[in-house]
């Protein structure tokens, strides 16, 4: 174990900044070797390049709750929590720089970077301003900030997290809305785009019971059990509520029922992430379903199913697209997995596990891919990030057009959920392995 600190100067075209590295343990950042990777034929490889466990001061990172990769410098940001602060991370994977309350970023939720380096905060309510979008220009200066208690629906929204589509709109996924806000290029309101989907509700889980249905399924007693487990986890740390944005604390799942209301409705939604054709991916926590729409906002496709099981997904919060793997990341808050789709929706592997050795998760929360193809995780229980190489075989359909398992524009004669077919062992659960 040794420390090191540097001083580092950035280019005043890219930042206008000097920072300077706090000692910290390489170690603990950075693995002096990388772990090997754990493969065995129709399973997931997982290499754990790195694991990011100090912020900028050399101090402990405190719940990491959304991770962004800025492209153009190879670095990688995390959203904290505590402070609210963004911590920049080097292509060798050290804490450089923070954006904090000095920059007007207090309540950081989410980060994104566009192609011209412009960053967006996605930030709560803070003591003296309402929710809001804060612009920065690539030396952390602010620019700009976007409120919506003006905007149509907009009085409680909050933005979570946010991307900007072929046409310069932004689509932006919030709490205590349904649907995504979309501005246009200079931040003005456009419209709202939501997807439509049958829900599962209080009324209709009372009216089943009503009519005699008195049993739960077994998925949903195993879900139960695992939220016993996270509320134990909840009381055993001191701080954590004053630390963690709301949502990320672990809870009941109001939605683990099996009773569905028959009529559509706009859904909640969690995350959207989108590709270099301008594909639109919704994720919703709500219906644990992804809505893929094309660049014009055309509504394709859906899939994904809510349960406990090795292919469902219980809480999904965060989704990443792969365009060399051709595949889709879902990471699965109360399940501590992170599940692989192909692009058109069929399950292919999971894998993960709760844990503390590198490669499992306790709760993780945020989802990213470097320009290495590494995906960046951020584990929040466990305080870290954890950089990791994945690999796996493609699994391809046999005698089957595609496009057969992908659920049909949702209408009110009929909205199915696809059939996910599951295979023993798709699950990876490593062995723990120590640094």
């Amino acid at each position: 174990m040794y420390a090191t600190s540097v001083i580092t100067t950035i280019s005043f075209q890219k930042r206008l900044l000097l920072t300077v590295l706090s000692a910290t343990c390489l170690c603990a950042s950075l693995p002096s070797r990388s772990l090997a990777i754990v493969e065995e034929e129709g399973k997931v490889g997982v290499e754990v390049i790195a694991i990011l466990n100090t912020d900028e001061l050399g101090e402990r990172l405190r719940y990491p709750s959304a991770v962004m990769y800025d492209k153009e410098m190879d670095e990688t940001y995390v959203v904290g929590g505590g402070e609210g602060k963004v911590i920049v991370y080097g292509s060798n994977f050290f804490p450089t720089v923070s954006l904090g309350k000095g920059r007007g970023a207090d309540s950081a939720r989410g980060v994104y970077i566009n192609d011209s380096s412009k960053i967006y905060l996605c930030q709560s309510n803070s003591e003296n301003k309402p929710a809001r979008i804060t612009s920065f220009n690539a030396a952390f200066f602010p620019e700009k900030e976007i409120v919506f208690s003006s905007m149509p629906e907009g009085e409680k929204f909050v933005p979570k997290n946010m991307v900007t589509g072929l046409s310069g709109n932004m689509y932006i996924a919030g709490q205590n809305t349904r649907g995504l806000l979309v501005l246009d290029s200079e931040g003005n309101f456009s419209h709202w785009l939501k997807p439509m989907d049958k829900l599962i509700t209080e009324n209709s889980l009372v009216r089943s019971l009503e009519e005699g249905v008195e049993e739960l399924s077994p998925e949903l007693v195993a879900m139960t059990e695992a939220v016993q487990d996270a509320a134990q986890k909840e009381n055993s740390v001191m701080n954590m509520r004053d630390l963690l944005p709301p949502g990320l604390l672990p809870s009941i799942d109001e939605n683990a029922a099996t009773f569905t209301d028959q009529e559509l409705k706009p859904v909640q939604v969690a995350h959207v992430a989108t590709d270099s054709e301008g594909h639109l991916y919704v994720l919703s926590e709500e219906t644990s379903k992804i809505y893929v729409y094309s660049h014009t906002e055309e509504f394709l496709f859906s899939f994904g199913q809510k349960g406990g099981s090795t292919g469902k997904m219980s809480r999904p919060k965060c989704l990443v697209v792969d365009e060399k793997k051709k595949a889709l990341y879902v990471v699965d808050y109360m399940r501590h997995t992170i599940l692989i789709f192909d692009l058109g929706g069929k399950f292919m592997y999971e894998f993960g596990g709760m844990g503390t050795g590198p490669g499992w998760f306790q709760y993780p929360v945020g989802l990213a891919l470097n320009k290495q193809g590494n995906l960046i995780v951020a584990d929040l229980f466990n305080q870290r990030v954890q950089i990791l190489n994945i690999k796996f075989e493609y699994k391809f359909p046999m005698f089957q057009n595609p496009n057969q398992e992908q659920e049909a524009i949702p209408s009110e004669k009929e909205l199915t959920v696809p059939d996910v077919k599951r295979e023993e062992g798709d699950i990876f659960f490593p062995e723990p392995i120590y640094l």
